[in-house]
């Protein structure tokens, strides 16, 4: 039988947020915010634009990444130029065909300009010696770690080089493309910068938000700023059209779920599904016309929700293929024809389903002697001293601890995978206890206080993580003629009624039935809030039931 396990001696939701995150209440409510200044190499990336974008009028080019950090960072960097009046040209890589981050083909034949790399290229070292020789200037903006060797640009801004040079060093490509902004709009008055800022702000709000960097110190800061702006009723509207019919795609209020859950998808989609689909989203993130900015948001909700319905296919498939290997160690299941955007969902998917490393392929677009594939971790078991072992089977293998990504032929498919299988065998997981965790106890009449402290100390997530609570006798109430509903299109879904709140558990249905419908439950999850035709409610979301322990005291 399944056990609940408590973490930790807390004794209230706050003690447990702050002990949890290692924060103090000042740090979690009002985080410090950096200098630019303090950044390292900001100050010379801003003089270096300057000199050359501003003053010189050389032509500016900006690669960027297809994800929704490198979109929102590329379009920070269009915005800020854009307020000095120079014009920029942006490169946001194919995936399927280009592959991650900037290389020679992309820059071939670009000479003589100012190349500035977003979210990429602190690891490019020849292509960037490549566009030295072609007589560019290259400032390298990255918040990925460095390698041994780094590139010959001008300048690279990257805190994780020297982290002890910088006042902070988490940020992601959109937190960086403020900070410059930051910079080298200093002088200016805040009349001046207002309406370029709020959209500045926004975008490396969701940026940071969608990237799962820590929201600790600035990174906090930067969130909490610009959710601000978002649910202001005034500061809204004067962001730009694009920003706000992608914003308008979600529910209100916002906060760091909606930009999470709901935005940060849309914004990955096109990219996902369509080899130039990140282009796309930058243009809608641009645009200032506000029909063209409806029909790019309209199109970018249509994409979303195919990207959902080809997940719902695609999982039953690759569920089904692994159920046959049941025995072992990790997964390595073959899809072809599965859309290679997705390939790293499923493979997150799978590993939550099977307990243990999942890897999924699929064929290369244009080349179907080729397979593609991405691997996701269980738990804390490091992949990364799996991928020089199969390096003599494949054409390419990267990534670290917790993912990674392979790109090998039909012809070494199977010896790669007896390398794999035989990795896992020598390095067996270890073994796995029937046990949940959870940081505190409650009791339904605690939710409401308990939800006030949750919501005065947002937002949260890597770095700063939500309690889990175990709500216990949780006594089901009558709703007219019920006391729970299911739900979902397979009736999967339950939502129990209750005193204070509903608690909603998603795929928990049948949990539920198969404790013969119980009227006073325990449950594990955290505290939220519904908007259902709006009107707000506490609810409880849990991702566990069992029948009360404990008996009500009368």
């Amino acid at each position: 039988m399944q056990q609940w396990k408590k973490r930790g001696t807390y004794h209230s939701v706050l003690e447990a947020i702050q002990e949890m995150s290692g924060l103090t209440e000042e740090e979690l409510l009002s985080p410090s915010h950096i200098e630019p200044n303090r950044i390292q190499n900001i100050p010379e990336a801003a003089e270096c634009i300057r000199a050359c974008a501003i003053t010189q009028g050389m032509p500016v080019v900006i690669v960027g990444d297809y994800d929704a950090d490198g979109i929102t960072s590329t379009a920070i960097l269009v915005k800020l130029l854009g307020h000095f009046g120079v014009r920029t040209k942006t490169i946001i890589p194919k995936r399927f065909t280009d592959g991650y981050g900037i290389s020679e083909s992309l820059i071939q034949g670009i000479t003589n300009s100012l190349i500035i790399t977003i979210d990429n290229g602190v690891s490019a070292i020849e292509p960037i010696r490549a566009a030295k020789a072609a007589g560019n200037t290259v400032i390298v903006l990255d918040h990925h770690l460095p390698q041994d060797t780094l590139p010959e640009a001008d300048l690279i801004v990257d805190p994780h080089i020297f982290p002890e040079k910088n006042g902070y060093e988490h940020y992601c490509g959109a937190g960086l493309a403020y900070k410059l902004a930051e910079f080298l709009c200093a002088s200016e008055s805040s009349q001046q910068k207002k309406g370029l800022f709020f959209d500045l702000l926004v975008l490396a709000c969701i940026g940071t938000l969608a990237d799962v960097v820590p929201l600790t110190g600035d990174n906090r800061y930067l969130v909490i700023a610009g959710l601000r702006v978002i649910n202001h009723k005034t500061w809204f509207y004067q962001l730009s059209s694009g920003i706000q019919a992608i914003l308008n795609l979600a529910d209100r209020p916002y906060d760091e779920d909606t930009i999470k859950f709901q935005i940060a998808p849309i914004l990955n989609a096109a990219g996902r599904l369509y080899n130039a689909g990140s282009s796309s989203v930058l243009k809608a993130l641009l645009s200032e016309d506000d029909t063209q900015s409806l029909v790019f948001a309209s199109k970018m909700k249509q994409i979303n929700e195919e990207r959902k319905r080809l997940v719902t296919h695609w999982l039953t498939i690759a569920a089904a293929a692994a159920e046959e290997q049941s025995q072992a160690p990790l997964l390595t299941v073959c899809c072809p024809g599965m859309p290679e955007g997705i390939l790293g969902i499923l493979a997150g998917k799978l590993a939550e389903s099977f307990h243990r490393p999942a890897f999924l392929f699929s064929s290369v677009m244009g080349n179907p002697e080729l397979l593609k594939g991405s691997g996701r971790t269980y738990l804390d078991f490091d992949l990364s001293p799996l991928l020089p072992l199969i390096s003599p089977y494949v054409e390419t293998a990267g990534g670290h601890a917790g993912a990674a990504g392979i790109t090998v032929s039909q012809a070494h498919y199977p010896q790669m995978v007896r390398a794999m299988v035989q990795y896992m065998e020598d390095n067996p997981l270890p073994e796995q206890e029937d046990v949940l965790y959870y940081d505190l106890d409650l009791s339904e009449d605690e939710l409401p206080a308990a939800l006030e402290t949750l919501k005065s100390h947002a937002p949260y997530g890597q770095g700063v993580e939500k309690p889990v609570f175990a709500l216990r006798n949780y006594c089901l109430v009558s709703k007219g003629t019920q006391t729970h509903r299911q739900m979902g299109k397979q009736q999967e879904h339950i939502k129990l009624f209750g005193r204070f709140a509903d608690a909603v558990g998603f795929q928990l249905a049948e949990a539920y039935q198969s404790l013969g419908c119980p009227s006073t439950v325990d449950l594990l999850g955290s505290i939220g809030e519904n908007t259902f035709r709006g009107v707000t409610s506490l609810q409880f979301q849990f991702h566990a039931i069992q029948a009360s322990q404990e008996p009500l005291l009368p």
